[in-house]
């Protein structure tokens, strides 16, 4: 059996960034555990990044205030604006255009939020993770292995059992660290059941992925990359999002748990005609059914069988009159049809026969709303995919340190519900770091 100080799980920013910083605050005997054979989590994404501690970060979760986030955002920036490819795209000082979006945005009720940004592009996210592993010179990675259970022993320390290469393999640990991103997100509350770690459901984001010629986006996407609109609608009152623009860049497909969702990114170094981002409804539920995550896999499963196995687009102009979007009309010119064309190969056909109608007329006001501070997004060539579903869902109570209940194990990052990003979820890392090498090994945290 190995032994380890830290075994942490998961190698998305969360998992690295705690490693690097244990390393640099002198903690020996460190392995990262992950199920796949080159992992990286959300770095390997379109890589953007929001150095706002108003986006991507939650306060009340991390229990720190919005000067201490901000500290924490410049402590982390270094690691991320030194990879070579990695280039500022929002440049928030001294932009006059950013306050009168502000301003438009005001008007129609709209909060607006224009974050510094920087980006290096889903081409580089191989090469950004080989970058920040470089930082790590005595961690030991634990490739291709999948963690089936952990067990507290009596002496305190932990039992975690793997498999690897197919065969059985168990590492022992003083401390383990459980940051699996959100896909590991639903492997990480069945864990906890077992283990009597507390946590509680918390919101899931649905919604949908909006695709557009990107001439009507690019007034507000040359001043803002990621632009931060939020909406709280007038029938239900309920939160609504942009989240993770793309200009220039293109629709995909994303497998979780066997359900294909639809996301977007872009290419540093190759543009498409079109812009896409998320549009997304925050949804929490209470008795007598309150599990978030089953709601979310209810709604995938509808889409899956009604697009026979991928996701479904539907034309704006099909929307408006209520119609299914269908493969014989799909780029007519006759319905102005052919201004954007689809960079994702799905199955043209109705969204709201998958979507609960209080999240279709969520949307839809929100999209009306954006339509009057951005003029032309609803052409009716815009396309409208679905699902998208953002899984952030089972949240886990912990002290100031992000130690559970359980003595020894720490959790950090998207899946466990710290974070919602990359910034986020590495500060999340380096935050349990601080506490776990202070607690149990005598390490001064280190505040800078």
């Amino acid at each position: 059996m190995d032994t380890y100080n830290v075994l942490i799980i998961g190698s998305g920013p969360a998992g690295l960034f705690a490693a690097i910083w244990l390393e640099r605050l002198g903690v020996d005997g460190i392995a990262v555990v992950d199920r796949k054979a080159y992992p990286a989590g959300g770095l390997l994404n379109d890589g953007k990044l929001n150095f706002d501690y108003r986006i991507g970060m939650d306060l009340n979760a991390l229990q720190i205030d919005s000067e201490t986030a901000a500290h924490w955002i410049e402590v982390i920036k270094p690691y991320f604006t030194r990879f070579p490819q990695c280039r500022q795209v929002t440049v928030v000082d001294e932009n006059p255009k950013i306050e009168v979006l502000r301003g438009i945005a005001e008007e129609q009720g709209v909060q607006f939020i224009a974050p510094e940004q920087w980006h290096w592009g889903t081409d580089h996210g191989k090469s950004v993770v080989d970058y920040l592993r470089g930082h790590l010179k005595k961690t030991t990675f634990l490739l291709g292995t999948e963690v089936l259970s952990i067990v507290k022993c009596s002496d305190g320390r932990f039992d975690v059992i793997c498999r690897a290469h197919r065969k059985k393999a168990v590492y022992s640990a003083d401390v383990v660290l459980a940051a699996p991103g959100r896909s590991g997100a639903y492997w990480l509350r069945d864990m906890a059941d077992k283990m009597e770690v507390r946590h509680h459901f918390g919101p899931i984001d649905v919604g949908i992925r909006v695709e557009l010629n990107r001439r009507f986006y690019d007034a507000v996407t040359d001043h803002v990359y990621d632009p931060k609109f939020i909406f709280y609608t007038s029938r239900h009152g309920d939160k609504v999002r942009t989240f993770c623009t793309n200009p220039g860049g293109r629709v995909r497909a994303e497998d979780y748990w066997g359900f294909k969702l639809v996301n977007g990114d872009a290419l540093s170094g190759r543009k498409t005609d079109n812009t896409n981002f998320a549009l997304i409804n925050t949804v929490s539920l209470t008795k007598p059914f309150s599990d978030t995550t089953e709601y979310g896999r209810m709604i995938a499963k509808q889409f899956l069988l009604l697009g026979g196995g991928r996701p479904i687009v539907q034309r704006v102009g099909d929307f408006r009159e209520g119609r299914r979007s269908s493969q014989s009309t799909f780029n007519s010119s006759t319905r102005h049809f052919g201004l954007c064309k689809a960079t994702f190969n799905a199955t043209p056909g109705d969204i709201t026969l998958g979507m609960p109608a209080r999240i279709i007329d969520n949307l839809w006001e929100s999209l009306k709303k954006l339509d009057k501070i951005v003029p032309g997004i609803l052409h009716p060539s815009t396309l409208f995919y679905a699902p998208e579903i953002k899984f952030f869902d089972t949240h886990f109570p912990t002290d100031r340190n992000l130690e559970t209940n359980m003595s020894g194990i720490f959790v950090a990052g998207d899946g466990a519900g710290k974070s919602r990003g990359i910034v986020g979820a590495g500060i999340s890392g380096i935050l349990a770091a601080n506490g776990m090498a202070a607690k149990y090994f005598g390490k001064r945290e280190m505040i800078t």
